[in-house]
């Protein structure tokens, strides 16, 4: 008994350049499958299961020498790099880590040379009636790493551009690739089902989405429809459009002027004398800021600070450029800077940790445009809002007296 025994599981492992099965394997991640397939003729006449089967990336095997019996076999996968594999609804036995072969596998009473078998989950494929070869391409994993998306993925979208599980839910189907949970490279979306391109471009996050570089849009006759720059997530350079015809249309883009703190003073103590010498301003800005600027000043004396602070323009001086030119080309010449007398440091803060750390007087981070050392006035521009909240923190280096400062913030806004 143990050698016929033995004899069907050499027979179970073995395979031929003549199998009936193909699997392919079109990721980029190796996998192992394991394979349930009918026996015909024998001791073991029944379901019987094989594993595990090596499949490089982009490679395939070939098995069942005898062809596929029964009308039908089962599959199922795991990868050494994805939290993901292949499993279905029909409970078969297999080995977790050794090759494996298993007799009676479909029955709670499994014959196997291995220890420790348990059921695992198949996937079914159903055969045309009389057929006994099959190519079988495995679907596309959507893998995860511990958790983070990684490789190559297709996602289901609604309407809104929201993901969905079924492909009867979508509007949109999406190929993405990602890099430690981070999209890489192009990404393409497609009108479901008929899978004709709506959307590409680069994205620097899905949630929310922030576009970067050359994004297009098409309809779904597959025609270019609108053609925008990005950097990160907002929009830059010229924006073009096309009707349905084809025919490139003329866009003009409106902009206006918007007040984000009115004109305010303050008073930082020198570094050797009680009370702050530092404080953090928040920065609240608008959906559509293209561009900020503020106004500042700085005085030991705060009767000079106040007759410097009526010298404050920023707002009237914007909107009168913006009005005139319709764009933003103009030159920082064109805006009048108050008188100042004693110097601040400006630091561009870009989240509430790190203005923390320089209330605390630890190592911090800035966003290098917008923050000026040792600055007594000037209009400061900004040409690339890093997020709609952020902060300017001020610093008084003098270590001997106080100063008193104003600032004033102005954003410009498209509409």
């Amino acid at each position: 008994m143990k050698l016929r025994l033995l004899l069907v599981l050499i027979l179970l492992y073995s395979t031929s350049c003549f199998a009936q099965l193909t699997m392919v394997n079109p990721t980029d991640q190796p996998v192992s499958v394991a394979v349930g397939f009918y026996v015909e003729k024998g001791l073991f006449k029944g379901w019987n299961t094989k594993g595990w089967l090596p499949i490089a990336p982009h490679d395939s095997i070939t098995l069942l020498p005898t062809g596929i019996a029964g009308g039908s076999f089962y599959y199922h996968g795991v990868s050494a790099l994805c939290d993901q594999g292949y499993a279905g609804n029909y409970a078969l036995f297999v080995h977790p880590s050794e090759a494996f072969a298993i007799a009676n596998a479909g029955t709670d009473a499994p014959v196997t040379l291995n220890k420790d078998v348990k059921k695992a989950g198949f996937v079914k494929v159903d055969l045309p009636a009389g057929q006994r070869s099959y190519r079988l391409r495995l679907p596309a994993l959507n893998c995860t790493q511990q958790g983070r998306r990684t490789g190559e993925w297709t996602v289901y979208l609604d309407r809104d551009k929201e993901e969905v599980r079924k492909p009867e839910q979508a509007t949109y189907v999406r190929r993405i690739s990602y890099q430690q949970g981070v999209p890489t490279g192009l990404v393409r979306d497609y009108y479901y089902p008929s899978n004709v391109l709506q959307w590409d471009g680069k994205l620097l996050s899905e949630h929310p989405a922030v576009p970067q570089g050359t994004c297009i849009t098409y309809d779904e006759t597959g025609r270019k429809r609108e053609e925008l720059v990005y950097q990160n997530g907002r929009v830059t350079g010229s924006t073009r459009r096309w009707d349905a015809a084809g025919k490139e249309m003329v866009i003009t883009r409106k902009y206006r002027t918007v007040k984000i703190l009115e004109p305010q003073q303050g008073y930082l103590v020198s570094y050797y004398n009680p009370g702050k010498s530092r404080t953090v301003i928040p920065v609240t800005l608008p959906p559509n800021t293209v561009s900020w600027y503020y106004e500042f000043t700085a005085f030991r004396n705060e009767a000079q600070l106040q007759a410097a602070r009526t010298q404050f323009k920023l707002m009237s001086e914007l909107s009168r450029l913006v009005d005139q030119t319709g764009a933003l080309k103009f030159a920082l010449t064109a805006l009048s800077t108050p008188p100042g007398g004693s110097i601040c440091n400006v630091f561009l803060l870009g989240s509430p940790e790190q203005t923390d750390l320089f209330q605390a007087k630890q190592e911090f981070s800035y966003v290098r445009e917008g923050t000026r050392s040792s600055l007594t006035s000037a209009v400061v521009p900004v040409s690339q809002p890093v997020s709609q909240q952020v902060y300017l923190g001020l610093h008084n280096p003098d270590n001997l007296y106080g100063i008193h400062y104003a600032l004033e913030v102005v954003a410009i806004v498209e509409e």
